[in-house]
C-alpha cells in the first residue's frame, strides 16, 4: 500500500524516482557539498584495505567486479573505486599475476545525476598495453564503469556476479517513510513533520521497524548476489545518542547548520 498524507499518497516505487542529492555542479550541488563525506570515508580507508585482503581472489581470467551503493553525484564514490581498484590490483600482482579486468558499477537511484557523475570520470586507459601499466596511469581509468539505477533494498545484479560491495552513508536511507507515520488516526502519526527529533515513541519505532525491513531486505539481495568469497564493507550513519529520536549526531557528518534545520 501506498504511504498516505494529509492530501498527498507517495508509494515507495515514485519516491525512488524524485529523491535524489542535488546534482549538477553549482554551488549547492552534492558535488560541491560532500567534503564531510569525504573526510570520513579517507578515515575509514585502514578498515576498508583489511576487508579487501580478505577478498578471495578469483582466476585472473575472470573480470573483477567492484559496486558502489548509492553513489550520488560527486567524484568521492569515483575516488573510493580508484582505492579498491589499486588495492586489489596490488595483490594480484603480489602473487605473481597479471591483473584482471575491472569493472565498476555505480548504483543510485533512477533519480540521481548520474550525468555529472560521469563527467568527473578520468578517460578509460588504452588497453593495448599490459594491465599493469593501466592500473599505473593515474590520469587515466583502469577499469570500464557503468551506471545502475534503482533501488539497493532489491536485487540489482545477477546472482553471484560481485567481488567487492561497498556502500558508505547511504543506509540510514530508508525505502519510504512508514505508512503510519502519515496516518492522521495513528499514535505514531509525525504531524508532517520529515524528521523525528524529538518525535514520540510510537514514532520512532514506526521508523525502527521500516529499517530493520529494509536492510534485511538490502542484506538479503547482496548475498545472492555477492561471489562466493567475495566482501561488502558498509559505512553507516551512528548516532551519539541512546534516544532514537535524536537526530543532534547528524552534525558529526552533515554539519551543525544542517542539525538546525531539523531542529
Amino acid at each position: 500500500m501506498a504511504p498516505k498524507g494529509d492530501s498527498v499518497i507517495v508509494s515507495s516505487i515514485k519516491l525512488e524516482k524524485i529523491l535524489s542529492m542535488k546534482g549538477g555542479k553549482g554551488e549547492l550541488s552534492y558535488a560541491n557539498n560532500s567534503k564531510s563525506q569525504a573526510e570520513h570515508a579517507r578515515s575509514m580507508l585502514p578498515l576498508l584495505k583489511e576487508t579487501l585482503d580478505r577478498v578471495e581472489l578469483s582466476s585472473p581470467e575472470a573480470p573483477f567486479v567492484v559496486v558502489d551503493l548509492g553513489c550520488s553525484s560527486g567524484s568521492n564514490t569515483i575516488y573510493i573505486i580508484d582505492v579498491i581498484i589499486k588495492h586489489m590490483a596490488k595483490r594480484y600482482e603480489a602473487l605473481g599475476y597479471h591483473p584482471p579486468q575491472f569493472a565498476a558499477f555505480f548504483s543510485d537511484l533512477p533519480s540521481n545525476d548520474f550525468n555529472t557523475l560521469f563527467q568527473f570520470l578520468s578517460p578509460m586507459a588504452n588497453h593495448s598495453g599490459s594491465m599493469e601499466e593501466t592500473v599505473a596511469a593515474d590520469s587515466h581509468r583502469s577499469y570500464f564503469a557503468a551506471g545502475v539505477p534503482g533501488s539497493f533494498y532489491r536485487r540489482l545484479f545477477p546472482s553471484r556476479s560481485i567481488d567487492v560491495f561497498h556502500s558508505a552513508f547511504s543506509l540510514h536511507w530508508l525505502s519510504q517513510v512508514p505508512e503510519s507515520v502519515l496516518d492522521m488516526k495513528s499514535a505514531a502519526y509525525n504531524k508532517g513533520r520529515v524528521f523525528i527529533h524529538g518525535a514520540n515513541e510510537s514514532t520512532a519505532n514506526a521508523y525502527k521497524q521500516q529499517f530493520q525491513t529494509d536492510l534485511a531486505s538490502f542484506l538479503r539481495s547482496r548475498a545472492k548476489e555477492l561471489k562466493k568469497g567475495g566482501s561488502m564493507f558498509l559505512v553507516c550513519l551512528g548516532r551519539t545518542s541512546v534516544d532514537p529520536t535524536d537526530q543532534s549526531g547528524l552534525g558529526l557528518l552533515l554539519g551543525d547548520l544542517h542539525s538546525g534545520c531539523l531542529g
